[in-house]
C-alpha cells in the first residue's frame, strides 16, 4: 500500500517566492485602490440623499 495522502512537500509556495515584503505590497495596493474609491462612495451617497431630500 504506497498510495499515501500526505504532503511531501514541492508546491508549498507561490511561484518559488518566500513572500517577504508582499504582505505590504497588497496593503499599499489596497490603499492606493480604497482611498479614491472610498471618497467615490461618499460623494456619491452625499449628492444621492440631496437629490432625494430636496
Amino acid at each position: 500500500m504506497s498510495a499515501s495522502t500526505g504532503s511531501t512537500g514541492g508546491g508549498a509556495t507561490t511561484g518559488g517566492r518566500a513572500g517577504g515584503g508582499s504582505g505590504a505590497r497588497v496593503a499599499l495596493a489596497w490603499t492606493l485602490v480604497g482611498v479614491p474609491l472610498a471618497y467615490g462612495l461618499v460623494e456619491t451617497l452625499v449628492r444621492a440623499s440631496r437629490l432625494f431630500t430636496g
